[in-house]
């Protein structure tokens, strides 16, 4: 479930990602699982590999909110082709 793909994670603005479960970060991972759209960048974050503005889904629990994450915290979801 845990794969390697953080160097090759290229995170641009239509993006579809997934908060990591997992965080390096001390306070530890914010909003774990939740999917969202990248909607901008942040210029504060490019000397860490990108902050990026990304617009979280609702869930049943949650409302619909837009926060920070750094690129290390997202990954990518594959779109299906069908």
């Amino acid at each position: 479930m845990n794969t390697q793909t953080e160097q090759s994670t290229v995170v641009t603005i239509g993006a579809r990602v997934r908060v990591r479960r997992e965080s390096i970060l001390l306070c530890g991972p914010r909003y774990p699982g939740r999917t969202g759209i990248v909607t901008a960048e942040n210029q504060f974050g490019r000397d860490n590999g990108g902050l990026w503005y990304v617009r979280l889904e609702a869930t049943r629990r949650a409302r619909e909110r837009v926060t920070t994450f750094y690129s290390s915290e997202l990954e990518i979801l594959e779109e299906d082709a069908s």
